[in-house]
């Protein structure tokens, strides 16, 4: 089976850019939601909406209603209301938590840097990956996930290609698929 990392389009035309989630922990929200919660995300750069929008300090997506219907019984996902702070959207947003984490990467076929022991930034991520130049996931390990992040590297969303042929079904925009 084929995997993809989900990326939003940089590239879209005269896109919007999402700061952070308010008053909450957006590193737990990559993750873990409060699905009866109403969020607030703010606008970092009006512009564009995208139907996938994923913060890059922490990893937190945000989508459309139109992306959340098309995933639709695909488990290892939750959505709470996204309030957006500073647009007035056309739609409803969400965002999305991925609880799944997957130690996939095959490090033979990968190009990465790790967090070192003593590194004078991130100490507390030491043997953790700090960025890919090239991921490769070990589908074996991925048997029986559709979504999921990597393991020492929740910033980075892997979905299968049954979830990657859903989402361009429903004609999402702002959405990249790198395979992986």
């Amino acid at each position: 089976m084929s995997y993809y990392e989900l990326t939003d389009d940089i590239n879209f035309p005269n896109r919007w850019y999402l700061g952070d989630v308010a008053f909450a922990d957006n590193w737990e929200l990559a993750k873990h939601l409060d699905p009866e919660r109403e969020y607030e995300v703010e606008v970092y750069r009006d512009g564009s909406e995208m139907d996938y929008t994923h913060n890059e300090a922490y990893g937190v997506s945000v989508v459309s209603r139109k992306f959340k219907e098309a995933l639709a019984g695909i488990s290892g996902i939750a959505f709470a209301k996204a309030n957006i702070i500073g647009n007035r959207p056309d739609g409803e947003f969400y965002i999305m938590a991925v609880a799944n984490e997957v130690e996939c990467i095959d490090e033979e076929k990968s190009e990465f840097q790790k967090f070192e022991v003593d590194d004078p930034v991130r100490p507390d991520k030491a043997g953790e990956y700090r960025g890919f130049f090239k991921m490769v996931v070990d589908p074996r390990k991925c048997t029986g996930f559709h979504i999921f992040r990597i393991k020492g590297f929740i910033i980075a969303v892997v979905v299968s290609v049954q979830v990657k042929q859903r989402l361009e079904s429903a004609g999402v925009l702002g959405v990249q698929f790198k395979c992986v």
